[in-house]
């Protein structure tokens, strides 16, 4: 993000050497999609490893329920409920936090994942922005403008035209992730890669 905006800009075509801001956007939001899925590669490999019977590197594991899969590709098995699960050819719901607490719960008695329940709203969000980055349909269009608007709130309840995922991830928290991020002047792709990072410390100590 530093290095993206540290950048110099330019609109005109035949002003010196910079980067237009449109592509500055794309670049950011390139980067974010980015994030979401080593966020959601975390996500499953945990899950997954956990079941397996992995430790933390502290020691800490889930307490098991019932008992563990004997070794990954059984709990990938276990973890999607088919015998004949490939992960090459499929892939595990983590886009849906509420899919992996439900799974962490039926699996653990005592589990990392609960630190997902208060987080929710803002993950939900942020699978918003990534799909409307990667799809342009009405449904992520209305999804990332519902987003955009549930956190900036402007006063005509309007986006300005145009306004895109980049403009969003740039743009200054003004709520929803808490006061020590607004004071500390963090964008939104900030406050998401400080979020995911928080989060991932508490799953896996």
């Amino acid at each position: 993000m530093a290095a993206i905006s540290a950048l110099p800009q330019q609109v005109h075509p035949n002003a010196p050497a910079g980067l237009h801001p449109k592509y500055v956007r794309q670049v950011v939001e390139l980067a974010f999609m980015g994030l979401v899925a080593a966020w959601e590669e975390f996500l499953e490999q945990a899950l997954v490893r956990y079941v397996a019977g992995a430790k933390a590197k502290n020691g800490y594991k889930p307490t098991p329920r019932y008992g563990l899969a004997k070794d990954i590709s059984h709990a990938y098995e276990l973890l999607s409920r088919d015998p004949s699960y490939d992960p090459l050819k499929h892939y595990l719901k983590v886009t849906d936090t509420k899919w992996v607490r439900t799974n962490a719960d039926f699996f653990f008695s005592s589990h990392t994942f609960s630190a997902l329940q208060q987080k929710a709203d803002l993950l939900s969000h942020a699978s918003s922005i990534r799909n409307r980055v990667a799809h342009s349909s009405e449904k992520c269009r209305a999804d990332f403008k519902a987003t955009a608007l549930h956190f900036l709130q402007p006063a005509n309840g309007k986006l300005t035209q145009g306004y895109a995922p980049g403009d969003f991830l740039l743009a200054g928290v003004q709520r929803h992730f808490g006061q020590p991020v607004v004071q500390a002047g963090h964008t939104h792709f900030e406050a998401y890669a400080k979020l995911y990072e928080e989060l991932a410390g508490k799953i896996v100590p």
